[in-house]
């Protein structure tokens, strides 16, 4: 036992065999401090055969290097390709503020992104496009502040994005703030009867892919829909549908849209006696989404009345009647009067349109609707920075930017033959789960599931493959 430590006993070779084959093993026993014994340490050395002997194991000659940062990759590659000249456009108009500007916009293009959270999230990404934005919540509101109040610059930007874009459609909504601590938003009143602090909106779309080109805070009541005639003759524009929402519907709104010679859409209320005088065609029908929407369309009162039927939305409301009815909520008569109306819209129009574009647009300003409540809660987390009229002109402005690149990745959809299948947010999930990992040898390696591989070529952005590149 000389020359051994009472840690360390001498070394012995062993011989294992697995599966027909001699492993050899460098085996030796070293002392365990826990059960205050030895303790056998094992190290494979090498393949013992029969014929050629022992063969030693292959050394690793790789070069290990540790991973310096992960960071999310494509979602930020994915808005940037569907933003076209947006981010030239942007330096061209607002060269200061470019680069927060962009990055902000698409951070809420990604998802809710307040101010107070904005540096944790762009952490997060590549930075692929080299920004250098100052991401603090005082350095963004400061940013929108001087982006709002330059209401020329972003004329310029409209008038850049509005090139060549055909027929538009103006969409009018609201932000509502529920938290009441933006000092310069007005009462007004909503569709549902909630009267709460609002912030007016005009929203400027092309017709046929719904991608923003203008947006714009309006004062006043978002009843008044002389809003929509002024906004329209500021453009100049006369190409220019206005989308009214359901609680525009009044014979004063139509008259008013009608002598001044602009087109509109206007949803009838559910109560309105439209609905006796317009009829569903059982024979004429279309595929929305997978859903089967049947249609009628006919004049009515020197416009065009256009009837449509949800028919997986009418069952659901029956559904639903039918629990209200058991549950003594609503008398028979009620829920057979209601039957009639179950699952359908009337739109009132001074265009005579095929029925399925008259839909579209309907359908359309449902989703800005949905994209508008996600800005709103943001809005409302934001407050603390947005108390005056010039930063709050800003945030919609970043808002405006975000719609612009959601709108674009949709029309990639829709145009790829995937937008009934998949949402954007779905497919901002799916290129999220793409990594740019930056090594400690200054090499950046990507990690690109297949499945999103496949996704990208169906979507032309041609993002794949990317490889490996110096930082």
């Amino acid at each position: 036992m000389a020359g051994q430590t009472t840690q360390e006993r001498r070394e012995c070779l062993e011989v294992k065999v697995s599966n027909g084959n001699h492993y050899v093993y460098r085996s030796t026993s070293k002392y365990d401090p826990d059960t205050k014994g030895p303790k056998k340490v094992s190290e494979y050395i090498g393949v013992l055969d029969p014929e050629l002997g022992f063969t030693e194991k292959a050394k690793d000659t790789r070069k290990h290097t540790h991973v310096v940062s992960i960071r999310e990759t494509r979602t930020i590659r994915l808005l940037d390709a569907c933003s076209g000249d947006l981010f030239s456009i942007l330096k061209n108009r607002f060269h200061d503020n470019c680069d927060q500007l962009y990055a902000l916009a698409l951070m809420r293009g990604i998802g809710r992104t307040p101010l107070n959270r904005a540096s944790s999230y762009w952490e997060k990404f590549e930075n692929y496009k080299h920004l250098h934005p100052s991401m603090s919540p005082k350095a963004l509101s400061e940013m929108m502040k001087d982006v709002g109040s330059n209401e020329g610059a972003q004329n310029q930007v409209f008038n850049d994005l509005d090139m060549n874009c055909g027929k538009l459609a103006l969409d009018l909504t609201e932000f509502f703030s529920e938290s009441g601590k933006i000092s310069f938003t007005e009462s007004g009143y909503s569709v549902e009867h909630n009267d709460f602090p609002q912030i007016n909106i005009a929203l400027i779309c092309t017709k046929d892919s719904g991608i923003p080109v203008m947006i714009k805070m309006i004062p006043g009541s978002a009843r008044d829909i002389w809003t929509a005639c002024s906004t329209i003759k500021e453009m100049g524009r006369r190409d220019v549908i206005t989308v009214a929402v359901r609680g525009h519907y009044s014979k004063e709104n139509i008259n008013a849209l009608d002598s001044s010679g602009l087109d509109y859409i206007m949803p009838v209320k559910r109560n309105s006696l439209v609905y006796k005088n317009t009829k569903v065609d059982e024979n004429n029908f279309f595929d929305y989404h997978e859903r089967l929407i049947r249609f009628g369309k006919n004049r009515y009162d020197h416009h065009w009345a256009y009837r449509f039927r949800d028919e997986t939305s009418r069952l659901g409301e029956e559904q639903f009647a039918n629990l209200r009815y058991e549950g003594g909520w609503l008398t028979m008569e009620d829920a057979e009067e209601q039957k009639t109306r179950m699952g359908q819209n009337i739109i009132m129009s001074n265009l005579d349109l095929p029925p399925e574009d008259v839909y579209l647009m309907f359908k359309r300003r449902d989703s800005i609707e949905k994209q508008f409540r996600t800005y709103e809660s943001v809005m409302d987390e934001d407050s603390v920075y947005l108390q005056d009229k010039a930063t709050a002109s800003g945030h919609v402005f970043v808002t405006f930017l975000s719609m612009y690149m959601i709108a674009n990745l949709e029309d990639r959809l829709r145009k790829a033959d995937l937008i009934s299948k998949m949402s954007a947010d779905d497919v901002l999930m799916e290129y999220s789960k793409a990594y740019a990992m930056e090594l400690g040898t200054g090499v950046v390696d990507y990690e690109i599931p297949k499945k999103l591989e496949a996704l990208d070529a169906k979507l032309g952005i041609n993002l794949f493959p990317i490889s490996r590149s110096w930082v």
